[in-house]
């Protein structure tokens, strides 16, 4: 059986399975369900069906994702585990406030007269 492996880099196929695995969780958590297909995913991934297909595989023999009935997966409770990590991770920075801004979002720019954490 190929996998992403075979034809690209191991950081590449790293990359991936990450990528996949926090769009599963992103997709879950939006409400779309909770079972994934090359189809459902493709449009939030910048690679070709076969490649995520080859992922989707990949991350059903690590365990992280269960067979569900013809091309679609679901995450198994580890990979619900990992997922929710790596989406963390990856937001991590984005919830971090700029230089001088209030990190609460209570008050607009360098005027922290109405903040309510003093």
């Amino acid at each position: 059986m190929q996998t992403l492996t075979d034809s690209a880099s191991p950081a590449l196929a790293l990359a991936r399975r990450e990528e996949v695995l926090e769009i599963c969780y992103w997709f879950r958590g939006e409400g779309f369900g909770d079972r994934y297909s090359p189809a459902k995913l493709k449009p939030f991934l910048p690679c070709p069906e076969p490649e995520i297909e080859l992922t989707l595989r990949g991350l059903v023999e690590q365990g992280y994702l269960a067979e569900a009935g013809g091309d679609e997966v679901l995450l198994t409770d580890a990979g619900l585990k990992l997922a929710a990590r790596l989406f963390a991770d990856g937001f991590t920075e984005l919830q971090q406030s700029g230089h001088g801004e209030c990190h609460e979002g209570c008050c607009d720019g360098d005027d922290h007269s109405r903040c309510s954490h003093g």
